[in-house]
């Protein structure tokens, strides 16, 4: 039985091998046909492969792959990782890491370090830190409405968790890199623990009353989209081996880690959550739309494809998802969500069939943005790879117009010396307070800015 990695791995190999095959053709190195071939074999190896790894299948879409041993494999990981030198991430002039600057990650390492609790037993390498912070011309202090307070690990409202203020942009930048859904949706800053925001749906009703006639009073449709932030927390922990070492390697691994870990369960909930504790209560987009109705087909914002399969369906039904899709969504932001694995062995496979389609993809191939039927296309890899039925495979979506992602505050982060003392590991701890509202679904009457493709249910 192959792993769960391995069987990622696999299903990467066969992206990346149909991605050469279009850039081949481009070259004139193959063919259409050759390359249609090609994706025909692998998907039959990988479909066959997925069939006899069904169980490992169902937990790397859930995402439980990712649980279990996590906390004691990335405790490993740390010890080795304390090895590991600054100037590993340099080279010669050039910094090569995730921050913009190895002071930058040589900071951040320090503001998580700076989150400990006030015990004496750490008050020497609390001044340490902050006297190092000081020195790179960084305030390390929290400043709210009754004065500056230090950040201790003990009490929020008395500044316990870290507010980076000066790391913040690049935290950002990581989660809008891995982050699919904060990086295109409407990200809506809360000023409390549940926020009302209101929404136009529709217009009014107009009359001809005639001359001297009353009007008919209208009475327009103003739903309000309900924002309830929810805390998502990790805990992970590194190596005082590591602190000692290496700044900028700790600075990098924990921004990292943070980012996409953050990142990843934005877009799993937001895309695929089903309301369950799986996803810890989000209903997210394709759930959503499947709440309009428990007939798929009167559901105006998805079209049904030709058959249950990957395998049985046709360009026209890609074709039509933009038919569906509302005038006022298509400003722009409009784009196209779906796996890696799934646009190269499905959308690409359909498009080599249409000269017009063939010449776009094959064009675009070595862009970093990827075009299908005019509008790009984003790779969101908590999108299905493995065929189901009734399975939302594709979407065209308008996120900035259809989808709310509420932020209540930013990342904060805690440390602890005590949770891991005889292990000689520093605990950390993440929060991340969101709330996500994929309010553009439609109805069974009109299609919203969130549309997508479905397989059929039988």
């Amino acid at each position: 039985m192959l792993t769960p990695e391995q069987i990622e791995q696999q299903l990467k190999a066969t992206a990346d091998i149909i991605e050469k095959g279009i850039k081949d053709i481009n070259e004139k190195k193959a063919t259409k046909k050759e390359v249609s071939d090609l994706i025909d074999d692998r998907t039959k190896t990988d479909k066959e492969m997925l069939a006899a790894h069904k169980g490992s299948i169902e937990q790397i879409n859930t995402g439980l792959v990712e649980a279990g041993e996590a906390i004691k494999e990335l405790q490993t990981q740390l010890r080795n990782v304390r090895q590991i030198r600054s100037s590993s991430f340099i080279e010669g002039s050039r910094y090569k890491g995730l921050l913009s600057s190895p002071q930058e990650a040589k900071a951040f390492a320090l503001l998580c370090i700076l989150a400990s609790t006030e015990d004496t037993k750490v008050a020497s390498k609390f001044d340490w830190a902050k006297k190092q912070l000081d020195a790179m011309g960084i305030d390390p202090y929290r400043v709210t409405d009754s004065g500056t307070k230090a950040m201790t690990g003990s009490s929020q409202v008395a500044g316990g968790t870290l507010v980076m203020v000066e790391q913040v942009p690049s935290i950002i930048d990581l989660l809008e890199t891995y982050g699919k859904l904060r990086a295109n949706a409407t990200v809506w800053p809360m000023g409390a623990g549940q926020t009302l925001i209101p929404k136009v749906d529709g217009l009014l009703t107009m009359y001809v009353p005639g001359e001297g006639g009353a009007i008919t009073q209208a009475t327009p449709t103003i739903p309000a989209i309900t924002l309830v932030p929810k805390t998502l927390c990790g805990l992970t922990a590194y190596s005082t081996e590591l602190e000692e070492d290496s700044l900028v390697a700790l600075g990098e691994l924990l921004a990292g880690l943070f980012a996409r870990s953050c990142a990843y369960y934005e877009d799993l909930c937001g895309f695929i959550g089903d309301g369950t504790s799986t996803y810890f209560g989000f209903k997210g987009i394709a759930a959503a739309l499947l709440a309009v109705s428990s007939t798929i087909a009167s559901i105006k914002s998805l079209v049904v494809g030709t058959g249950n399969a990957y395998s049985e369906l046709v360009l026209a039904d890609f074709e039509k998802v933009p038919g569906i899709l509302p005038d006022k969504a298509d400003d722009g932001n409009a784009k196209w969500y779906a796996h890696r694995y799934f646009f190269w062995t499905v959308m690409i496979r359909l498009a080599l069939t249409s000269t017009s389609m063939a010449s776009e993809v094959i064009l675009g191939a070595g862009a970093r943005q990827k075009q299908y039927l005019g509008y790009p296309v984003e790779f969101t890899q908590v999108m299905p790879r493995a065929e189901a039925n009734s399975q939302i495979c594709a979407l065209l979506a308008n996120l900035r117009q259809g989808f709310v992602l509420g932020t209540r505050g930013g990342i904060e982060i805690a440390q602890s010396e005590h949770r891991y003392f005889d292990q000689g590991l520093i605990g950390i701890r993440v929060r991340d307070r969101v709330a996500l509202n994929a309010h553009g679904v439609g109805d069974t009457t009109n299609a919203g800015p969130l549309c997508g493709l479905i397989t059929a249910a039988s």
